[in-house]
């Protein structure tokens, strides 16, 4: 199956992900800041990254920058818990193959990281 590649600062929303997307049969990774995200796509070239906005150290719009050149064929989600329509178009903008809004929904969680996936 897929390997997604969970990044956001809060350890148990991570958790929590990870849980319900290994009980469909993805493997997952994880990161805690945009930093470790862009290193864990250099080392270990997951199939999709799933990654908060607003984090500590680079934030996940300089880090989908940086993801978009390093590793231009994997797909990115991005989910943000801010109100405004900015961050989610600017997501879309530099390449995010969408943005979905806190509190997430796992469902579509899951349903947009399948569509995101080459078949």
């Amino acid at each position: 199956m897929y390997r997604i590649l969970i990044v956001d600062d809060e350890q148990d929303l991570v958790s929590y992900i990870a849980a319900e997307l290994g009980a469909v049969g993805f493997t997952t990774s994880d990161a805690y800041n945009g930093v470790e995200a862009v290193l864990k796509v250099l080392d270990d070239k997951p199939d999709a990254v799933l990654m908060d906005i607003r984090m500590p150290k680079l934030d996940g719009l300089g880090a989908l920058r940086i993801i978009r050149r390093i590793a231009p064929e994997v797909p990115v989600v991005m989910f943000t818990g801010q109100a405004g329509q900015g961050d989610m178009l600017e997501s879309t903008r530099l390449g995010a193959f969408s943005c979905l809004s806190k509190p997430l929904a796992i469902e579509k969680v899951i349903n947009t990281l399948r569509l995101a996936m080459p078949h």
